[in-house]
């Protein structure tokens, strides 16, 4: 038996070691390039063959894009106050994509104030605001790994590249984000600059710049109990004052019922992901209740019992963490903002893969805390880290037909587990605080003699 269990765990010593050895920085960034290579090779080709948004590959040339680029036409043509009216956006849905299936709709359900920058797009051909929105997308993606880079204090500077190359290459990024037309690189730029400033001390700048993320409300449900938790006063602050900015900024756009109509859009979505029979693909989101959806099914109430549950497990561990990491170390507090986006894609009602994009800043901060903690030996960057960081890597590409064939995401598996492991740094940082606390035993020696 002992024979058995050697040869296992040398065989998977040997596995690893092969797998380790081809994670070098020239290998991953030369696999980052083949990937970008083939996409912006795919891209080209969908514009190319384009015709009434319909490209070769069959879905529509920046898929989700168009209901920004519809309802920025609503806002120009018809009225700013109906952006939300699901029969008008359906009509010119239609109108706008006449291969698409009848009774096809993408409706806007994104904040009033984040129509703005499609008002403008909306007075171009479809195709050429989409070629417009790419840069833009790109732009603020590279913006926003550049201002959580210059927080970060204990990464090589060889890792840069590698780390960007990455991020891009990164599926839910460059193909769900980016390729369709999805808006998450803004969220992503938004918890960067709130992380950035937060680093900076600007408090009430990192609050501001976190009301940006009200764009998209389920961004933020954990990030707000974790800025009271955790005593970020100026920073709670800086996100009222942001708001409040906000909420005239969206009034002046699309009045008062355009803002009453958004508060009813967010209701019907949210009692729509909470029902038996959602019009939501699951298999395209990782948070927990689409997860249990697809696997349950029509039982709603074993559903929300699962859900509770897993709560109720999770919920009591991040309030512990949150509360009882010191304050005053910034890299221990880099590590509550990488748990806490980490959670907030599993804990939620509905997030889209798309916005899984938010896990390149966690996993950039959790690296660099345990890279800051290496003098001590249980924040090394163990194979388990590694092998964990690769999956969250690779599974998103094949996710997907996954869940639709099996019913299981398996993306949100992964995340859970890159979540866990977060949580137990915790422990580990309150196991090392007790042993710093405890006196050498020369100097208790010493203090008995006195």
């Amino acid at each position: 038996m002992s024979l058995i269990l050697s040869f296992k765990h040398s065989m998977s010593s040997r596995w690893w070691e092969a797998i380790d050895r081809r994670l070098n920085h020239d290998d991953i960034r030369s696999v980052c390039l083949l990937v970008l290579t083939i996409y912006s090779i795919i891209l080209a080709i969908s514009f190319a063959t384009q015709r009434s948004g319909r490209t070769v590959f069959g879905p529509q040339l920046g898929a989700d894009f168009g209901a920004y680029y519809v309802a920025g036409a609503i806002f120009n043509h018809v009225t700013p106050g109906r952006i939300y009216d699901r029969d008008l956006h359906r009509a010119i849905y239609q109108e706008v994509f006449p291969t698409a299936p009848s009774g096809e709709e993408l409706p806007y359900v994104n904040a009033p104030f984040f129509i703005l920058p499609f008002i403008a797009l909306a007075r171009l051909p479809y195709a050429w605001a989409y070629l417009v929105w790419l840069p833009i997308s790109l732009g603020l993606f590279i913006s926003g790994f550049n201002l959580i880079w210059k927080s970060l204090g204990a990464m090589p500077l060889d890792a840069r590249q590698t780390a960007l190359l990455l991020g891009l290459s990164f599926m839910p990024f460059l193909v769900e984000c980016l390729a369709g037309g999805q808006t998450s690189a803004f969220g992503f730029f938004c918890f960067a600059l709130a992380i950035n400033c937060e680093r900076r001390s600007r408090q009430i700048m990192s609050g501001a710049a976190l009301a940006l993320c009200s764009y998209k409300p389920t961004l933020l449900l954990l990030a707000l109990p974790m800025l009271a938790i955790t005593r970020r006063f100026l920073t709670m602050v800086g996100f009222v004052i942001g708001c409040l900015i906000l909420t005239v900024v969206s009034l002046l756009i699309v009045g008062w019922q355009g803002c009453f109509e958004y508060i009813k859009m967010l209701l019907f979505f949210a009692d729509n992901s909470t029902s038996a029979s959602s019009g939501l693909k699951s298999w395209k989101y990782v948070d927990v209740n689409s997860f249990f959806r697809l696997i349950l099914n029509h039982h709603v109430y074993l559903r929300w019992f699962l859900v509770a549950v897993v709560s109720l497990l999770v919920l009591p561990l991040l309030f512990r963490f949150w509360h009882r990491v010191d304050r005053k170390i910034k890299n221990d507090q880099s590590l509550v903002w990488a748990v806490t986006l980490t959670w907030t894609l599993v804990l939620n009602i509905y997030l889209g893969i798309y916005d899984t994009t938010l896990i390149v800043l966690s996993v950039l901060l959790t690296t660099n805390f345990l890279r800051r903690s290496a003098n001590k030996p249980q924040f090394e960057l163990t194979p388990v880290y590694k092998l964990t960081i690769l999956l969250l890597y690779l599974v998103p590409w094949a996710t997907q037909p996954i869940a639709q064939l099996t019913g299981v995401q398996l993306y949100t598996i992964t995340l859970v587990l890159f979540g866990i492991y977060q949580l137990s740094l915790f422990k580990m940082m309150g196991e090392s605080s007790a042993v710093a606390r405890e006196p050498a035993p020369i100097i208790s020696a010493a203090a008995g003699i006195e």
